[in-house]
């Protein structure tokens, strides 16, 4: 079997990312070692377990998900390094079935990302039109990049290939730019990496009662504008023109559509003005 390296880059959830190692910890088959990254939290990350292969790092100050995970891959000695979030929880066979793909020579692997409510969802509030906002639903016969980065798993020639996670987008400071996953990706398949979706490599994903909000939900797709603006630039008069074309379909939602063709609108316009800004 390869040796595996498994990364967690945590920051003020404390609670959540032991959960998070636990299950790691707990794999069928064993990760070669695991890094540990808090990433600049306010009280600094305290682990009492005392396993040799575990290796907590922290950071003085917030430098972003895409850095420090750029800093745990540059320092993990297995050959394939493999992304979980710290609100996340690894089914106990997810490396078993991670060690599959590698077998069939894939260079990125992923799996499902699969929901751990921990509050009832709202009545308008569905997995295929909402999960991703949560973090959970992706699949390949909805998304085009779907590998997504809290269940990643990539070998490490792939860096030296493509490059590692762009800084300027993923999570950072409290502003939920993304999409450092799908960047990766798209780089590496048109390098010739094989990426390769497995089914049963399962991880779960928490989804709080945040996260099935309004709120979270336009806060999220005003930073997908700006991730987009980054990552693919816009052109501001096409830009504008979309507004004005989603705003009238949204008046019709209004009168004629539930409740959630109504949101998911509305996000669709926020989304746009983040492109804007």
């Amino acid at each position: 079997m390869r040796k595996i390296s498994v990364i967690i880059v945590t920051h003020n959830r404390p609670k959540d990312v032991l959960e998070t190692l636990n299950s790691v910890l707990n794999q069928s088959v064993k990760p070669f070692e695991i890094i540990l990254i808090d990433d600049g939290s306010s009280t600094p990350l305290n682990v009492k377990i005392d396993v040799k292969n575990l290796k907590l790092v922290r950071f003085r100050k917030e430098v972003g998900l895409s850095n420090a995970r750029n800093y745990g891959i540059k320092t993990a000695r297995g050959e394939y390094v493999a992304f979980i979030d710290d609100d996340a929880i690894a089914d106990i066979r997810w490396l078993e079935e991670i060690q599959k793909g590698i077998r069939l020579k894939a260079d990125i692997l992923g799996g499902p990302l699969k929901p751990l409510y921990k509050a009832d969802p709202p009545k308008w509030w569905n997995e295929r039109d909402f999960g991703h906002y949560a973090g959970v639903g992706n699949t390949p016969a909805r998304f085009r990049d779907y590998i997504w980065g809290a269940n990643m798993i990539i070998n490490k020639r792939v860096f030296m290939k493509v490059g590692f996670f762009r800084s300027d987008v993923g999570r950072q400071k409290n502003k939920l730019l993304s999409r450092e996953d799908a960047d990766l990706i798209n780089r590496a398949k048109r390098m010739g990496c094989y990426v390769l979706f497995m089914p049963n490599a399962i991880v779960f994903h928490k989804v709080t009662s945040k996260r099935m909000t309004f709120k979270y939900i336009l806060n999220w797709e005003y930073y997908m504008g700006k991730t987009y603006k980054v990552l693919y630039g816009y052109r501001p008069l096409k830009t504008f023109f979309s507004i004005l074309i989603n705003m009238f379909a949204m008046f019709v939602h209004i009168v004629f559509s539930k409740k959630s063709a109504k949101i998911l609108r509305i996000a669709r316009i926020v989304f746009l003005f983040g492109q804007l800004t």
